[in-house]
This record gives C-alpha cells, sequence and structure tokens, in this order.
C-alpha cells in the first residue's frame, strides 16, 4: 500500500519572473497597390518593346522582299530586251545591212549544177 504524503510544492525558478508585455498583433501586409502597379507596367512596356521588335522585323523583311521583286521584274526586262535584240540581230535583212557597212556585196542567185 502507497502513503499518501500530500502535494508537494513546485520548486521555483531562481530567477524572479519577468514582467509580461503584451505583444501587438502586427497587421498583416498584404502587396502595396503601388508595386503592383508598377509591375504591370513593366510587363505592359516589355510586352510592347517585344511587340514593336517584331513589326520593325517584319516590316524590314516586307521591304526587303518588295525591293528584290522589283528587281527581278527589271531583270526580267532586260533578258527580254536582249533576247529580242538577238532575234533582231540573228534576221536576216541585220545581217545583209551589217555585211554592206562592212563593203561586202550581197552574192547572187546560188549556182546550180545539174545532177547527171
Amino acid at each position: 500500500m502507497a502513503v499518501y504524503e500530500g502535494a508537494r510544492r513546485i520548486a521555483r525558478p531562481l530567477v524572479p519572473p519577468r514582467r509580461q508585455r503584451t505583444v501587438r498583433v502586427r497587421a498583416r501586409r498584404g502587396t502595396s497597390r503601388v508595386g503592383l502597379t508598377l509591375a504591370a507596367i513593366l510587363v505592359v512596356f516589355l510586352l510592347a518593346l517585344f511587340y514593336l521588335t517584331q513589326t520593325l522585323g517584319v516590316a524590314a523583311l516586307n521591304y526587303d522582299i518588295d525591293t528584290l521583286i522589283a528587281e527581278r521584274s527589271a531583270i526580267e526586262q532586260q533578258l527580254q530586251s536582249v533576247a529580242g535584240d538577238i532575234a533582231r540581230w540573228g534576221a536576216e535583212p541585220a545581217i545583209i545591212k551589217g555585211a554592206q557597212q562592212a563593203g561586202l556585196d550581197r552574192l547572187g542567185d546560188g549556182v546550180r549544177i545539174p545532177a547527171r
């Protein structure tokens, strides 16, 4: 059987108890509206800058394409002109005229030798 000795005293700490201060609960600080506004402006600015670079790149490519198309049509016209000149210079009247300017005379009708 156990012997009941009664309630025992709890040993107190040697350091005197500190005075309890009331701790103020800090208000939960949310993100600032100014910060959000600046972040939104920055994002919009970066998107606008990206759009501008893409637009300028496309415009430069369109300008290059238009320049190349114009150059191609000029080359095609030159080719057609040269082909016409070749056809004109290769025709019989042009050859006869050139020969006469060089001092050559036209031969008569061809000599025909009868077959035996």
